[in-house]
């Protein structure tokens, strides 16, 4: 008797599990805002992140509109903006007779996907016809897709080129000639690359690479607010889309069966119904005849009843919730939040059940979910997230395992909820960057915060969880010490942008994140904010201290202090044994700063008079008036200081602070924090107005001006 086969958990024990394969990398050039850039993919969830306009849609489009087979037309405008003077470099070659030369500087569009695989892979599947290597050892396969000239067609794409490309002129010229041409002269094309060769590729169909990766998309506008297309709601499009997926499937599979179950019972429906509209038709048949319309001949008619399936899904199948009393209610009656989360669910399911159904089974599903976060709540924002990585299991589960789901989904977002939930390794952040060329040209990179040297990462993201911080998305970031600057900051802004009469160019037209951080922890946040390159103001505490008898260092007056006991201040200067006059050296003139973050401790408001070593004590002693201290004005520095500590002690913290921010109008900003915010406004965040090549980008869709304050 043959040995029985072992069930699946027993021969998980038995047997190695082969890994199955994933993309670990995409390298695009010249699409839009991506220049040339490389993203990681982590193995179930990448979340990219940034300001608007920066890339996060471009990458979408590119992976999407480049590994999906069918006609692929781009346009002069989806080539980045620093490759145009490329196009004016290959026509001189041209014109020149060097064809060759002006082919290898002519700019084209490519998109490189990089895939990992178990060496234990048997079957490659669809993925075969990707690998060209002979080495037993590679585990990798390379395809590379680009949008190029046809082959023979550059005298025709520079037909009638100027005679002379004038600087400022003739590159415009030049463009505007060849733009038109662009879409009906370059071709998509595909190669398989050896990895360890580049020199070694074979030429792939565009099936090919479709077979291999699967790409499906879940867009922002997900049409649930309108309420016009009635009745094609959005859910049952999705449920037509469930009922052909599971058309398409193998014979005699469950999904196969549901399918022709559900038409044979339409088929039986469809046959009661066309009896029942014959019999109406005879009884009105003689009435009919009496027209004596010209060409009938007095034939009869006979009527057939023909419903479409999946049709009938799409146009009158709707979600209902239960209500009162026995009433359902239709689907656009619960909140967009719930319909947006079960829509987004369901497609998801569509696409799984697409997958699943597929003969020759794409080896990767590429799943892209643009801002996921529409209408959902905080709370639900982070579930949905972190759920996204068991779908890849539930989903097969609901079909008794049947297939496996090899996904990965790459989410864009603006939500900081979303983005601190995953964690470091799975985040990409997209920053703009300007360049010097004369026509303003901008790009993005891509960076990957596992990349980020020196950073605690542990703690930043156990902060950035606790404390929803949104550094990902803001033009600048504004660090302070706790609840007092908290309250302050924002009404120093508006107060600073109504003296200056800056208008448009004010803090209050830019996203300025304010974070709570603490003096004790704002140097771990350092590398982090050179590796974003964000614009960044750290407003802290001078912390004066001096030694006690015992030699322990005790807080005291700035006239009285030795250092400081303030970390974020040593951190900052590489230097334990800072002193305070050394401190009041480096910020005599201007504040001290290090790439694009400035450091704001208390100063004297005047040179050589008194400072504070608070927040609190620092605005009495540049607002001394508003509290009403006797003779300040004839005492020494060190009894100014002194006075003024003392009055601080005796207000709390956040009652003194809203009591400047709403109770109080005539006040002054104390210099360190008013000369902190001036150098902030003289920062320029990446524009985002130079980037309005994204596809779903309009004018106006920049953030509102605004302080988001954690």
């Amino acid at each position: 008797m043959s040995a029985s086969r072992p069930e699946p958990s027993e021969q998980s024990q038995t047997e190695p599990r082969v890994r199955p394969p994933r993309v670990t990398r995409a390298d695009v050039k010249n699409f839009r805002l991506l220049r040339d850039v490389s993203i990681a993919f982590d193995k179930d969830v990448t979340v990219c992140v940034g300001r608007n306009n920066t890339g996060k849609t471009s990458l979408a489009e590119v992976l999407s509109r480049f590994l999906r087979p069918g006609d692929v037309r781009l346009r002069v405008e989806d080539f980045s903006a620093e490759a145009y003077p490329e196009f004016s470099q290959a026509y001189k070659a041209f014109t020149t007779g060097d064809e060759e030369a002006a082919r290898k500087l002519l700019p084209e569009i490519s998109l490189t996907v990089f895939i990992t695989y178990d060496k234990e892979t048997t079957e490659y599947g669809s993925l075969g016809s990707l690998i060209v290597d002979l080495d037993p050892d590679c585990t990798e396969a390379v395809a590379t897709v680009r949008y190029a000239l046809k082959l023979g067609e550059m005298k025709e794409f520079f037909r009638d080129g100027p005679d002379d490309l004038v600087e400022g002129w003739g590159d415009s010229l030049l463009l505007s000639l060849i733009g038109p041409r662009i879409p009906h002269l370059f071709e998509r094309s595909a190669i398989a690359v050896d990895p360890a060769d580049p020199t070694n590729f074979r030429n792939v169909s565009m099936s090919e690479v479709a077979r291999a990766i699967k790409v499906d998309f879940v867009r922002a506008q997900r049409g649930l607010d309108d309420e016009t297309e009635r009745p094609k709601e959005p859910i049952g499009r999705v449920f037509e889309s469930l009922f052909i997926g599971a058309s398409k499937a193998d014979e005699n599979s469950p999904l196969r069966n549901f399918a022709d179950d559900a038409e044979t019972a339409l088929r039986e429906i469809f046959s009661n119904l066309d009896g029942k509209i014959q019999e109406m038709y005879d009884r009105m048949a003689p009435t009919v005849s009496g027209f004596g319309y010209p060409g009938l001949g007095g034939r009869d008619f006979s009527t057939r009843t023909t419903l479409d399936a999946k049709r009938l899904l799409s146009n009158f199948t709707s979600i209902r919730y239960p209500g009162s009393a026995g009433i359902e209610l239709p689907e656009s009656y619960s909140g967009l939040g719930s319909r947006n989360l079960l829509l987004i669910l369901l497609t998801l399911f569509s696409y799984y059940r697409d997958y699943a159904a597929q003969r020759n089974q794409s080896c990767i599903h590429l799943v892209f979910i643009e801002e996921p976060e529409a209408h959902l709540h905080p709370q639900m924002q982070e579930v949905f997230i972190h759920q996204l990585g068991v779908f890849k299991k539930e989903f097969p589960a609901t079909d008794q395992g049947l297939d496996s789901w090899n996904a990965q989904f790459l989410v864009t977002t603006h939500s900081a909820h979303i983005a601190n939930r995953v964690g470091f390794p799975a985040v990409r952040y997209f920053r703009l960057d300007t360049h010097s060329e004369p026509n303003g040209a901008t790009s993005s990179q891509i960076l990957n915060l596992a990349d980020a040297p020196g950073m605690s990462k542990d703690f930043l993201h156990k902060y950035l969880t606790l404390t929803r911080a949104d550094l990902f998305f803001a033009d600048k970031a504004i660090l302070i010490e706790g609840t007092s600057e908290r309250l302050f900051i924002p009404a120093a802004i508006a107060r600073l942008d109504q003296n200056s009469g800056e208008g448009r160019g004010s803090l209050a037209s830019q996203y300025v994140t304010v974070m709570e951080v603490g003096g004790a922890y704002s140097h771990l946040f350092y590398p982090f904010l050179d590796f974003l390159g964000l614009p960044t103001l750290v407003i802290t505490d001078l912390d004066a201290v001096k030694p006690d008898s015992a030699k322990k260092l005790k807080s005291c007056c700035v006239t009285e202090g030795i250092t400081t006991s303030n970390e974020g201040i040593k951190k900052w200067f590489n230097n334990d044994k800072i002193t305070l006059a050394e401190l009041a050296k480096s910020a005599a003139e201007e504040m001290p700063v290090t790439e694009r973050r400035g450091l704001a401790y208390q100063v004297p408001e005047i040179p050589g008079g008194a400072c504070g070593r608070t927040f609190e004590d620092a605005f009495i002693l540049a607002n001394p008036e508003i509290f009403e201290l006797k003779d300040f004005g004839s005492k020494s520095v060190a009894e100014q200081e002194q006075q003024a500590r003392e009055l601080a002690k005796l207000q709390k913290k956040s009652n003194f602070a809203l009591r400047i921010a709403v109770a109080e109008e005539d006040w002054k900003i104390p210099r360190y924090i008013r000369r902190g915010l001036e150098w902030l406004l003289r920062q320029t965040p990446m524009p985002a107005e130079a980037s309005m090549t994204e596809t779903n980008a309009e004018p106006g869709e920049t953030p509102e001006g605004q302080v988001a304050v954690e």
